[in-house]
């Protein structure tokens, strides 16, 4: 047997598992850019050689002997808390696997050739003469960023401190669940939709029990279904404040003599109908016992006070003092993506319109800003020929004298159906604007007919203008969707590795990561680099026909024909 063979089929788990990961924060919109391995240190023959899937080069195993042995040390200095007896043997087993994690996870970190990237590690099991670990290793950076809640365990279970902390550890321990079989498959049994929905659990749940609500389930079910419901035609719109019973940070006006499970979806639904400004429901996260609102003095270092509100269509948020936490749309978890802020809408007002263009980038910026507290959908557009289209799109639009329009009548105007049509300077010259344009397959299926309708006027008769779509949740929408500015260097950095790799026949799988990062900048490489990458391609095709006799077809990539020097952040040199 290959010294570091401890299974058939462990490369194919590996991967499989560092697929799912892969596939379950991307669908969470999370880049994180998982790395999977599977450690097998050796049961009882300590004489066997460490084990490492895929041996990459990736750890120095001289850094790996003797870990077990060091667990245990940790073990018998911590369980002299516990009772010796059978009332703490499930206590006992709990802290050993969680020492010995601890311990992979220390060595793992000093024996990593890599220092970008945090080891993330799971339960292990024992296969055949090895004590397996899976390990999964994320960007640290990204990791790092994300925002946590405060380290918490309830009765010896540590809860998840964000959504993506959620979703490493359910992959994590279905891989475990995997090596736990008689024999270990060479394939993950879940896929991705249920990796998210069992992380958003895990972690919804673990809010509620910092509420002091330790035994409550089935809460992101139940705001599932309540959103999704609607009262007399409407949708649902309204908030919940989730804390401990009668803390000294809620203020309740209105207590319930009949309290309302969460369970009970079209009874909560009329009762949300009562929420609005500066009232929400009161939640322990079991039953609806009042309205009130968490008090400007409440500690968010606390962290014991959450807010959940609902924007109807099957979509609610969970936040935390203004933070949100998850965001779930018709039962799809994900980490909510950060808002547009003044500097991304004041960059990419004057990337679509030319410096000879006036511009009043805060007058616009608080245009959607009104348009965002009115709470109902609308569109934006601007226009540097904003008369002359107010007159064009006639009669499917009201033109009126250029003017700039206040709070309250901007509110009274977007009341009707259409888009506001406005000039860069923020001079408004139509309303109840009907866009048109032709179907050109570019649209997105999944948003709506305001989001399309703006699509098809961008690719016809709009060009050069800018749509700000407002929506009911209030989320913000740029079009057209401009590429981020890079820096020269980082795309030809990212071509030079790949070429590396290739001359250095590195193994397939990292092969094809360093050519999808590639494909990610196709967009900014020039004619040279286009060539550079399609020689490179041909390159690893040809050794995989001579030693695979199996070969991919490669597309050859052209400078696209949108791009300018316009993207990079650095000028020419």
């Amino acid at each position: 047997m290959s010294p570091n063979r401890m299974w058939d089929g462990q490369a194919e788990l590996r991967w499989s598992m560092e697929r799912l990961a892969d596939e379950a924060l991307d669908r969470a919109g999370i880049e994180l850019d998982p790395r999977g391995f599977l450690i097998g240190l050796p049961e009882e023959d300590q004489e066997r050689p460490i084990a490492i899937e895929p041996r990459r080069r990736a750890f120095d195993l001289s850094e790996l002997d003797g870990l077990m042995t060091k667990a245990e040390r940790r073990f018998a200095r911590r369980a002299k808390k516990l009772p010796d007896d059978d009332s703490a043997v499930h206590e006992r087993a709990a802290l050993l696997e969680s020492c010995r994690r601890e311990i992979v996870v220390e060595a793992l970190t000093t024996a990593a050739h890599f220092d970008d990237r945090t080891v993330c590690v799971g339960l292990s099991v024992v296969v055949g003469d090895y004590r397996v670990f899976p390990v999964l290793a994320v960007r640290s950076e990204a990791w790092e960023s994300l925002h946590r809640l405060k380290p918490l365990s309830v009765d010896g279970l540590q809860l998840p401190q964000s959504f993506p902390d959620a979703i490493v550890v359910d992959v994590l321990r279905a891989a475990s669940r995997e090596l736990d079989r008689v024999t270990p498959t060479s394939l993950m049994s879940v896929d991705a939709g249920a990796v998210l929905r069992a992380a958003a659990d895990s972690f919804v749940n673990g809010v509620v029990a910092r509420a002091g609500q330790e035994f409550a389930h089935g809460v992101r079910d139940a705001l599932d279904a309540v959103s999704a419901q609607t009262y007399e035609g409407r949708t649902s719109l309204g908030s919940l404040a989730l804390a401990p019973r009668g803390d000294a940070c809620v203020e309740a006006q209105v207590t319930f003599e009949h309290e309302i499970p969460l369970s009970v979806a079209r009874s909560l639904r009329k009762a949300l109908e009562m929420s609005g400004r500066g009232m929400r429901l009161l939640t322990d996260g079991r039953l609806v016992h009042g309205l009130g609102e968490i008090k400007t003095s409440y500690d968010k270092r606390q962290e014991r006070c959450f807010v959940v509100q609902v924007v109807g269509n099957g979509t609610w948020e969970l936040a935390h003092a203004g933070t949100p936490l998850i965001r779930v749309e018709h039962g799809q978890p994900s980490l909510p993506r950060e808002p547009v802020d003044p500097d991304l809408f004041d960059d990419t007002l004057r990337r679509v319109f030319s410096r000879s263009v006036e511009c009043d980038s805060e007058g616009l910026w608080e245009m959607t800003q009104e348009c965002v507290r009115q709470q109902h959908g609308t569109m934006l557009v601007v226009h540097p020929e904003a008369a002359a289209e107010g007159r064009r799109l006639l009669p499917q639009a009201y033109t009126i004298e250029p003017t700039r329009l206040g709070p309250e009548a901007l509110r009274s105007l977007t009341n009707v159906d259409g888009a506001v049509l406005v000039s860069p300077d923020g001079v408004c010259h139509a309303v109840g604007v009907i866009l048109d344009g032709a179907a050109t397959g570019t649209g997105d299926g999944s948003r709506g007919a305001r989001y399309n309708s703006a699509i098809r006027y961008l690719a016809g008769e709009g060009q050069g203008a800018m749509v700000i779509i407002v929506s009911e949740d209030g989320r913000i929408d740029l079009l057209p969707h401009l590429r981020r500015r890079v820096r020269r260097d980082t795309v030809q950095k990212v071509l030079d590795r790949f070429v590396q790799a290739v001359e250095d026949e590195e193994d397939y799988e990292k092969l094809a990561r360093l050519d999808d990062r590639c494909g990610d900048l196709e967009f900014y490489f020039d004619l040279d680099q286009c060539q550079v990458l399609n020689e490179a391609r041909e390159s690893v095709e040809q050794r995989r026909w001579e030693e695979e006799r199996v070969r991919l077809q490669v597309v050859p990539v052209q400078p696209h024909p949108a791009m300018d020097d316009g993207y990079f952040l650095d000028p020419v040199s």
